[in-house]
């Protein structure tokens, strides 16, 4: 995918050209899987350029370190972080914890954390399941006298073995929902790693009467249940244009694999049948990039209903097209399309699992926004 699809600045096609250079040099395919597929796998072999390369910092605002930080910016990188399949934390991180902890009304802690993430110095989480990004706490918090109890399990945190700490939301004893700054060494916080379908990371964290103080709750400038959406919110719409890349990419590969792959004396590009399927390939790419472009504008405003309703919309075409385009592009390679040497087999795996976090089967726009 040679021109990244939302760049539409100087800057912001500067950005792209710099991480794409990035990508090639330090993630090409054969690396990436030695490096993926050894005893101990390293998942944060690029954090330290993109901390360098003012990666990270483009997630941020000026206000906490950065220098851009909004919904086109960040669109720009996830698209081309999808097509090279990029295991780094960086969605779940400066994204998504970062939208979180940039709500955070103590300023010099906010902006603390915010650098130490820009620095690459430190990876935080929002602590939530990967695979249901509508589902309220798991956790739960009782208080007595200045202590805060936390109890409860949270399944699939994306990242969670790299985490140095976690933003926990929980629900109170009277209903409502508070975060709590959790320190993965924490006593009673019980860390359970494992390797997810597209290798990555992910872990189960369950906390057993995890005592905190009430320094470690965190207090925002909105309620907790809106900070939680807004990051949810921003984190959808990363995984969305991340997924976009990865589409751009299949496309351009299974393109070409049907001009080059001859049947019967002839490329198969040139029955009629297999160029009606990567038409609607083509046309299911096209459809997403749109409906990207239509939730980076609705991420101008304030979150409301209706920027919630185009996200969730987005969320959906993004599912859909994923569906299309990874299932066909197997099929279109054949045998090769599942083959461990080819890219477009991980690329399929990535796809699965950004489907299913998703939500598919998420609740309608109105519940997600109370």
């Amino acid at each position: 995918m040679p021109v990244n699809p939302f760049a539409i600045s100087e800057d912001q096609c500067s950005v792209a050209d710099t991480l794409r250079r990035l990508l090639e040099d330090s993630n090409d395919f054969a690396s990436r899987r030695a490096r993926l597929d050894a005893v101990e796998p390293d998942r944060m072999a690029l954090w330290p350029a993109f901390a360098e390369q003012g990666v990270i910092a483009a997630a941020f605002d000026e206000g906490l370190g950065g220098f851009a930080g909004d919904a086109r910016t960040i669109a720009v990188i996830m698209a081309e972080m999808g097509p090279a399949l990029v295991v780094e934390p960086y969605l779940a991180t400066a994204v998504v914890a970062g939208h979180a902890i940039g709500h955070w009304t103590d300023r010099n802690a906010a902006r603390a954390a915010s650098e130490a993430i820009i620095e690459g110095r430190r990876v935080y989480l929002l602590a939530h399941d990967c695979f249901e990004t509508v589902h309220g706490p798991y956790v739960t918090a009782r208080r007595s006298a200045d202590t805060n109890t936390l109890t409860g399990t949270i399944p699939a945190v994306r990242h969670g073995e790299l985490a140095h700490a976690f933003l926990v939301p929980a629900r109170t004893d009277d209903g409502s929902v508070e975060f709590y700054w959790v320190e993965r060494e924490h006593p009673g916080l019980h860390v359970q790693p494992y390797r997810l379908i597209d290798a990555a990371g992910g872990a189960n964290l369950r906390f057993e009467d995890v005592r905190l103080s009430d320094s470690a709750a965190m207090r925002f400038d909105v309620p907790a249940q809106a900070v939680w959406n807004d990051a949810m919110e921003w984190g959808s719409l990363g995984l969305a244009a991340e997924v976009a890349g990865i589409l751009g990419s299949l496309n351009a590969a299974t393109f070409s694999y049907l001009m080059t792959r001859k049947q019967f004396g002839v490329a198969i590009g040139t029955f009629q049948a297999l160029q009606h399927r990567a038409a609607d390939m083509w046309i299911a790419a096209e459809e997403l990039m749109a409906i990207v472009d239509l939730a980076i504008e609705s991420m101008r405003s304030a979150p409301s209903v209706a920027r919630t309703r185009i996200v969730s919309a987005m969320r959906a075409v993004a599912n859909k097209s994923g569906r299309r385009v990874g299932n066909d592009a197997v099929q279109l390679h054949g045998g090769m399309g599942v083959s461990e040497e080819l890219i477009v087999s991980h690329s399929f795996r990535r796809l699965a699992a950004a489907r299913i976090e998703m939500g598919a089967d998420a609740p309608p726009p109105e519940r997600i926004a109370e």
